[in-house]
């Protein structure tokens, strides 16, 4: 789905993401091996629940660090494989 946010929408969403990433470290989840997704899948649960119609601040942090297993999966099978180094065999 593609969805046009206005700089309001985006300033919002900015402060909701902030929210949800300290509700995330304060349940001290944040490991090495989701270190590089969390924020992607928080932020794509974050745009998911506001493109459904929540507008409640808290209520979209919340329901993104309830699903974020959930986002870190998907954005996990999106990353791109490593690049193979110059002197790998094929």
């Amino acid at each position: 789905m593609t969805t046009v946010f206005t700089s309001a929408e985006c300033n919002e969403l900015e402060l909701v993401l902030d929210m949800a990433w300290e509700i995330y470290l304060r349940k001290g989840q944040l490991e090495s091996h989701n270190l590089d997704t969390a924020r992607a899948a928080l932020t794509r649960a974050i745009l998911d629940g506001f493109e459904q119609g929540e507008r409640n601040p808290r209520r979209l942090a919340i329901a993104a660090v309830a699903s974020i297993a959930q986002y870190e999966t998907v954005i996990m099978r999106r990353r791109p494989a490593p690049a193979a180094s110059p002197g790998a065999k094929l």
